[in-house]
């Protein structure tokens, strides 16, 4: 399924940014450092070995991940490691420049500093041109098979999620989002979150788990007309359908910020 092909971040062009920005000097040095088990063979990668918009995808059942003493983050330890925003993630590199291990270190002070900036913003460098653009009418399908069309929901603040099943930390803020339809069920705030997965796949998932949104599957289309590269993606739409503010990842601030977005658009 074309899905599939799609790989979530966690802030990870911001993180390889940061990594890349500060570390250049620091990077081409140790490159020709001998490893030890496990990382024996491999190099850190330095400033042009991934092109700019690789597809990155941070995940430890599918690419080792260890802290800065070496020692294997389980999958269950990550998702700390990555909300805490206290950790830059060092990809390492077979000879061929394919990522084949990823190295959780601290961020310096300078990095946290950025990476709070960031943070603030809750724009990312990709997703940034989508601010201030009139959203081209769209339709959706949920599971039930009932039909929406975005131009319907004129007046309205809308808040899009983008997300997907397999997406680790996509799932992991579902508690959030489901806090925020609560604390806007009574104003004109509509919650969509549009899955990358069939309907069936999003069908079983829901019989497990709670998810207050709107739920619409088979989003890759609409996900490509926003320009969708990364995931977990909040979007806030305005009354007249502009978009106020895009969020990738997610972050020990996230829920904040989307209330304070929602809540400004909702005066805006």
């Amino acid at each position: 399924m074309k899905f599939r092909k799609v790989d979530f971040v966690w802030k990870a062009c911001l993180l390889f940014g940061l990594f890349y920005l500060l570390n250049s000097t620091m990077l081409i040095a140790q490159q020709g450092v001998n490893q030890t088990s496990p990382l024996e063979g491999l190099v850190i990668a330095a400033p042009g070995d991934i092109p700019p918009g690789t597809p990155i995808m941070l995940d430890p059942n599918k690419t080792p991940c260890f802290n800065d003493s070496l020692r294997r983050i389980s999958a269950e330890e990550f998702p700390k490691y990555m909300m805490s925003n206290q950790y830059v993630p060092q990809p390492y590199l077979d000879a061929q420049k394919n990522i084949k291990a990823f190295v959780l270190r601290k961020a310096t002070s300078e990095e946290l500093q950025m990476m709070a900036r960031f943070q603030e913003k809750g724009i990312d460098s990709e997703a940034s041109a989508l601010v201030g653009q009139k959203v081209k009418d769209f339709e959706l399908k949920d599971v039930k098979g009932k039909e929406l069309k975005f131009s319907d929901l004129e007046g309205k603040v809308v808040v899009l999620n983008f997300w997907f099943i397999e997406c680790k930390p996509c799932v992991m803020e579902i508690p959030e989002l489901n806090a925020l339809v609560n604390e806007f069920q009574h104003q004109d705030v509509i919650f969509l979150a549009i899955a990358l997965n069939g309907k069936n796949e999003v069908k079983g998932f829901l019989k497990e788990h709670k998810f207050t949104y709107q739920v619409f599957p088979d989003g890759p289309a609409v996900a490509e007309v926003f320009g969708i590269k990364g995931y977990p993606t909040n979007l806030i739409i305005d009354q007249k359908g502009i978009v106020q503010y895009v969020s990738t990842g997610i972050g020990p601030d996230n829920q904040f910020l989307l209330k304070k977005e929602i809540s400004k658009a909702l005066n805006h």
